[in-house]
């Protein structure tokens, strides 16, 4: 289960932005803790666009105080700009996006937590989650807008727990087609190598690009066109 907390959220465009990311990337829960804006507003709804699904579903739940919302959740990280790189502030170390992904995909339920556009998160609130989660950015200049933060940690989170994408649902190259790219692969290097060695690091080098490349059955058809007909012209002019 993956829930987003937002403690005391101020702006109605803000939310709606959040709404519709929720959709996006398939959360389970969006958590609102004594939210300042009005969550039924027509501007929440413009801003949630599409997403409007999300918050017609019932998954958008209010909650009075955050211990409330993090109930029965495996592992809460938070989020804010103020981290602590050189003092003694335990509160305050924060960890990279990146390790928090890996330590989250350990976890059935996982919830990141999110403070007030105006002051963030309390001390106090910070210390009611496991985990400081810092995104990267300039550090002249680190405060992200809210829902910008929302959607950086909600895209890492689906990719890194290996949520599905539509890029799967490409129709895949299967291994007679790469079989008879590699055949004209051959053909191609035999015809323009000047020796034996030559010719296994042409063959090789190809062959080993497209098993690298996530090729579709179109690309891969497209390919073998164009290599044997490379071959066929370079063979002519032997």
């Amino acid at each position: 289960m993956l829930k987003v907390v937002v403690v005391g959220i101020e702006g109605e465009a803000n939310l709606g932005f959040i709404i519709r990311l929720c959709r996006n990337f398939d959360v389970d829960e969006l958590a609102l803790v004594s939210p300042i804006a009005n969550v039924w507003s027509d501007e929440v709804k413009r801003f949630a666009a599409n997403g409007i699904d999300f918050l017609l579903s019932g998954r958008v739940k209010i909650y009075q105080n955050l211990e409330d919302s993090l109930k029965d959740v495996g592992i809460a990280a938070c989020t804010s700009s103020v981290v602590d790189t050189k003092s003694g502030d335990v509160l305050r170390k924060a960890i990279e996006l990146e390790d928090f992904i890996k330590i989250a995909s350990a976890y059935s339920s996982i919830a990141v937590v999110f403070g007030r556009e105006s002051v963030g998160l309390t001390r106090e609130e910070i210390a009611k989650c496991h985990i400081l989660v810092h995104i990267a950015s300039n550090p002249e200049y680190p405060v992200l807008n809210l829902s910008h933060a929302v959607a950086i940690i909600l895209y890492e989170l689906y990719k890194g727990l290996k949520k599905p994408s539509l890029i799967e649902k490409i129709d895949r190259a299967d291994e007679e087609s790469l079989k008879i790219a590699e055949k004209y692969i051959d053909v191609l290097a035999k015809s323009v190598a000047s020796d034996e060695r030559q010719y296994e690091m042409f063959s090789l080098t190809l062959k080993r690009l497209i098993r690298k490349a996530p090729l579709s059955k179109a690309e891969i058809g497209f390919l073998v066109t164009f290599i044997r007909r490379l071959a066929n012209k370079i063979q002519k002019q032997e």
